[in-house]
Formats: C-alpha cells, structure tokens, sequence
C-alpha cells in the first residue's frame, strides 16, 4: 500500500465485446485508490499505462474477461492475488457476474474478500525452468495430425505408457478445463493431488491417474522422429525430442485468488 491506497491492476482483453466499458466501470468504482492498468490495456483505451513491474508490486489484480484472461494476468503478475469479473464462457477462474462486480468490488475495498491459494505445477524441459502452470502442462504431438507415443513416470516407477494425442497433467484448478474435457475427474481446488490424463489414446488406453501433488512426474517421448511439444496454460512452451524429459512437480509458488464463488455451486452451474 503506498500512502494508504490500494494499489489495483487491471488486466483485460479490450477487444472482447463490453470489456471495454466494463472497464471504464472498475475504474469509476476504485476512485480513491492507485489503479494501474495493463500496458496493452492502456494503449487501446487511450489511457496512461502502468508499468509491468508496478504491477507485480501491486495489492490486487482485477481481470475482465474470461479465464483466459486471468490466466493471461497470472504469467504477468504470478504473486498478486486475482480477482475476475468475468465476460467470456464458462468462468471458473474469473466467477464474479457483471451484474455482482459493484460489490465485490466494496468487498475489496473493504478488505472481506478470502485470501484462497491454488496449487500450480512446476516443469523442467531441457534443463530450462518453464513457467508455472495454474491449470496444466500438456504434451502433445509437435507434428499437427499425427500420434505421439508417451512414457508417463511418477516418483521413478513408470505409470502409463500412451499412444495418442498426448497426455495432460493438471492442478485441481485446471481439471475442471482440459482435463474435463478429455474425460478427466473433476477434483476439489483444496485436495493437494495432480491429475494425469490421456488426450484421446488409441485403444486401449490408460485411465486417468490421481497423484499426491509432491510427486515427481516425468514424460518422455518414446517414439524416433517424432518430438513432442510442451504447451503450459495453453502456450506453447518447449519442445522435446526422442527420449528427452520434461520433469514436473509442486511449484513452491501457489496462486492466490480472492474467493467469490462456492466451488460446487459453480461445478453444478457450469460444468
């Protein structure tokens, strides 16, 4: 806090319909306080920017958008707590309705917001630190329409072998995204576990396995010629090639959101 202000980001994807006024909205409602937006923000609203490393040292970030977004504002800004008003799909992440953003908004203010943490995985590729993963680190074929085969190995014991369009490990946060989608249990934000799914195996397939969270995972390709690529929160990361290892476990680093929504309210609501 400087000068008993809080200092707010703001993150948003402007060329999403009605963030831009929604926007303008937040803004109104923190007068009184430092607000600072996103760069790439600023630039489309005319705005003056605040700066990247102002907003890492920031009290709270604010996303509007979609959980895209907040993901977005996750690599930006890894240590401020988050919360998103939310005017995409499904949002887990960015749960606050347009029509209840005036008073999380006092609530944040006020300091009656929850402090919740959320596991995020760590991933080591080729001797280089990836970033962290909030939802999941996937590896897939690197060849678009083509198969990758996959050795899964957890705490040193081999786990799954796959044949397939790839394997999906996820946080509790993220098996309610792509892990969902690949058949993939959906599991309490509080459990420490990690989760392993296939991507669509040949038949037949392993089963999606549960993990304590401070295990340490492995996936290696095992097919000559044929490299995989590593995507962590839907980006493009690294790439492996044959018998090359992406290692992943607990990041020391949890995520911290400010809790709005129950998380089976919104299970049986949006899933």
């Amino acid at each position: 806090m400087a000068g008993g202000k809080l200092r707010i980001g703001i993150v948003a994807r402007s060329e999403i319909p009605r963030v831009p006024k929604m926007v303008r909205e937040v803004v109104r409602a923190l007068r009184g306080e430092e607000v600072l937006l996103e760069p790439s923000l600023a630039r489309n609203l005319r705005k003056r920017p605040g700066t990247v490393q102002a907003l890492r040292r920031s009290d709270a970030i604010i996303t509007v958008g979609g959980d895209g977004t907040v993901l977005f504002a996750q690599r930006l800004a890894p240590n401020v707590p988050i919360l998103g008003i939310n005017l995409g799909g499904r949002g887990f992440l960015a749960d606050v309705s347009p029509n209840d953003a005036q008073r999380a908004l006092r609530m944040l203010r006020a300091g009656k917001l929850q402090l919740v943490e959320r596991e995020r995985l760590a991933a080591v590729a080729r001797g280089r630190r990836l970033p962290d993963a909030l939802n999941d680190v996937v590896v897939c074929s690197a060849q678009a329409g083509k198969t990758v085969a996959l050795r899964v190995s957890i705490d040193g014991k081999l786990a799954m072998e796959v044949r397939g369009d790839g394997v999906i490990v996820a946080t509790p946060t993220g098996s309610t995204a792509y892990a969902h989608a690949a058949g993939g249990p959906v599991i309490d934000p509080r459990l420490k576990v990690a989760l392993v799914v296939p991507i669509c195996p040949s038949h037949p397939g392993p089963s999606p396995l549960i993990a304590p969270v401070d295990s340490r995972i492995e996936v290696e390709p095992t097919q000559p010629g044929r490299d995989a690529l590593v995507i962590v929160d839907g980006n493009p990361a690294a790439k492996l090639r044959y018998r090359e290892k992406i290692k992943i476990h607990r990041s020391d680093n949890p995520a911290r959101f400010f809790e709005w929504s129950e998380f089976y309210r919104k299970s049986r609501e949006k899933l």
